[in-house]
């Protein structure tokens, strides 16, 4: 009935409904759908995960540990290399966090609790991330996080006396040194990036050298880390390589001076893609299965509605399983983009 009903105006299934406002407050049915996923996080993992066993997993253990891994090795491991380990926490929270916001709105649960309340509670359920602020909160959190670090890199390398190391060609790419570095050929290295990048294998970001003389003390590392963040986010295409004249940099400050202004763009384009790919796959799917149930609604009954109803009940039921398979896909491609971007923001040369 709650779908029939819904049918009437199919953005009823994915606009926001308030259920009690607190002053400026206001709760609706996304945030509450939120705030259940967050509670299923706190029950389900440390149930699962309270402690290491030595036997092999089991069961819903197994899977959610091979989702897990899957992500950190496949994913993670590949664009963050050492600093793998640092990162994961943040990634698999956000990478779980969406997944169940997304599942939970394909649950029917507004129909089911509207039929057990005799119609007294509507609206209850609905994706989260069918919310836009929901996803732009996380695309703020992700663009914060990815920042916040990618600063505190360069900080940490200046107080190491690292970040000049790097800047100078210290350390070369995988090609130049170990080949094993981008692949490594054991279960130990895949198992631990962070021990195998730091044995001796070419590093690639700033913050993870042995100490060299020179470092600064936090307080101008930090002071200094803003400016110097801002002076690698853009790329220097004449900057003079050693032994070349100082006359190229009157080719490429100004070609940095007109670069820097897109990149900036670019930096706050990036979420802003994050949170719209999201919000629309997860509303365009919820309309349009309450328009198929109008098309049955729009005809007259008999027949001729039975005739409507029958394909288009199959094509809701298609549609419901490929809702399944998006909910898990957006929340996948929200977490690589993010890892992707955090990659290239801890770089030293960005």
């Amino acid at each position: 009935m709650q779908m029939l009903l819904a049918a009437a105006d199919p953005l009823e299934e994915v606009l926001p409904h308030t259920y009690f406002k607190l002053g400026p407050f206001a709760l609706t049915n996304h945030m509450i759908m939120a705030l259940v996923a967050a509670l299923l996080m706190l029950w389900i993992f440390p149930r699962l995960f309270a402690k290491p066993v030595a036997d092999a997993p089991r069961g819903a253990t197994n899977f959610f540990e091979s989702v897990l891994e899957f992500m950190r090795i496949e994913v993670f491991r590949p664009a963050l290399k050492e600093h793998t380990d640092r990162f994961t926490p943040f990634l698999w929270t956000q990478f779980i966090f969406i997944l169940f916001c997304n599942v939970l709105g394909c649950l029917p649960l507004a129909a089911f609790v509207e039929l057990i309340t005799v119609g007294r509670v509507t609206h209850f359920g609905g994706p989260p991330t069918g919310a836009i602020s929901t996803t732009a909160a996380l695309a703020v959190a992700a663009f914060l996080f990815i920042h916040f670090h990618g600063i505190d890199m360069v900080a940490r390398a200046l107080m190491n006396g690292t970040y000049w190391h790097h800047a100078h060609g210290g350390h070369g790419s995988p090609a130049d040194g170990d080949p094993t570095a981008e692949v490594p050929s054991n279960l130990q290295a895949l198992g631990d990036p962070t021990g195998h990048y730091e044995d001796g294998h070419p590093k690639h970001y700033v913050g993870g050298d042995e100490p060299h003389d020179g470092g600064m003390s936090p307080l101008l590392a930090l002071l200094a880390a803003i400016p110097l963040y801002l002076w690698n986010f853009a790329p220097h295409p004449f900057k003079p390589k050693e032994g070349e004249s100082w006359v190229m940099w009157l080719a490429d400050i100004p070609m940095f001076a007109i670069l820097l202004p897109l990149e900036l763009l670019g930096a706050v384009i990036k979420p802003f893609a994050l949170c719209m790919r999201l919000f629309g796959n997860m509303v365009s799917g919820h309309i349009l299965m309450a328009v198929l149930i109008g098309m049955i609604v729009a005809v007259p009954l008999g027949v001729r509605q039975l005739a409507v109803g029958i394909p288009v009940g199959l094509l809701h039921l298609g549609i419901q399983a490929l809702e399944v398979l998006i909910a898990v896909l957006q929340a996948y491609i929200f977490t690589v983009l993010t890892t992707l971007f955090l990659a290239s923001a801890v770089a030293p040369e960005h």
